[in-house]
């Protein structure tokens, strides 16, 4: 196994006919689009990609990216931690037809010789961010007027219990039809 920093480049045939294990870091500022997708990475991606052989011949890769990012809370709009991890297993194709045969198991990489493997890196951990982040905070957006204390409308609820219903005629209708 390799441990240090991960090549960028890698020819992914010669090091899975090998069974070659990487692990490594990834400079987090060098991922462009990574970056543009968070607000700021706490420390490097960690990756480890075991390359080898499946019983059918197949090239596969089976990797796993972890990175602690900050983003954006989408309710009060402050920064918010949150670890970014990823388990894929990839099957090493030529072509797109040889990509549509492959068994559900395996996420397709087509690659000539060689592949960025910081790319590939990065693919995975901008698929393992979450489409919306937020904190699990009750409180989160209080101040800004987002959310009401209590956070989920049940404290609103219970201030009004008078409020007239609108689908009180509804249930009079429903109650009139189970007699």
């Amino acid at each position: 196994m390799t441990v240090g920093a991960l090549p960028q480049t890698v020819e992914v045939r010669t090091l899975a006919a090998r069974a070659v294990s990487l692990a490594g870091v990834v400079d987090p500022a060098k991922l462009t689009r990574l970056s543009a997708a968070i607000v700021a990475a706490k420390d490097p991606v960690v990756v480890n990609a075991d390359f080898d052989r499946d019983e059918e011949g197949r090239y596969v890769v089976a990797m796993q990216v972890s990175a602690d990012v900050l983003v954006t809370c989408q309710r009060c709009l402050s920064t918010l931690e949150q670890t970014v991890a990823s388990t894929t297993l990839l099957a090493v194709v030529w072509t797109d037809e040889q990509a549509g045969q492959l068994p559900p198991r395996y996420e397709p990489l087509v690659a000539e010789a060689e592949i960025e493997l910081w790319e590939v890196v990065e693919d995975e951990l901008l698929l393992a961010l979450p489409s919306f982040s937020y904190h699990s905070d009750l409180n989160c957006g209080a101040e800004t007027g987002v959310q009401a204390p209590g956070g989920d409308g049940e404290a609103l609820a219970q201030e009004n219990p008078d409020k007239d219903n609108p689908f009180s005629v509804l249930q009079a209708l429903k109650g009139d039809s189970d007699s």
